[in-house]
């Protein structure tokens, strides 16, 4: 199942009021997905990150996110990505580049 909740604008307003927990994410260029990502510690830094550019120019695009808590934050980004791949076949275009890198 995707990730339920309210996407957001990726602005740094939102970010900071992000979870500082542990979760998934998922980025987005208008309503295209293009990354699903997860954070052990917390979700707001790591979104920081990527708008800051910290984790490559891919993420840095993103217009839109959506997030959820995750007791177990790497399990449930490979349920998703699996998931995204059954349903189109490839990854999200930015998970699909950093496995090219």
């Amino acid at each position: 199942m995707p990730i339920i909740g309210n996407k957001l604008a990726f602005t740094r307003k939102n970010i900071d009021n992000a979870p500082d927990e542990p979760g998934v994410y998922a980025l987005y260029v208008g309503g295209h997905l293009i990354y699903y990502g997860q954070s052990k510690t917390s979700i707001r830094r790591d979104l920081r990150d990527h708008l800051a550019g910290g984790m490559g120019e891919c993420t840095a695009i993103a217009t839109i996110y959506d997030r959820e808590l995750a007791l177990k934050p790497p399990t449930r980004q490979r349920d998703l990505l699996d998931e995204y791949k059954r349903a189109y076949g490839v990854l999200p275009h930015c998970n699909a580049e950093a496995l090219n890198k």
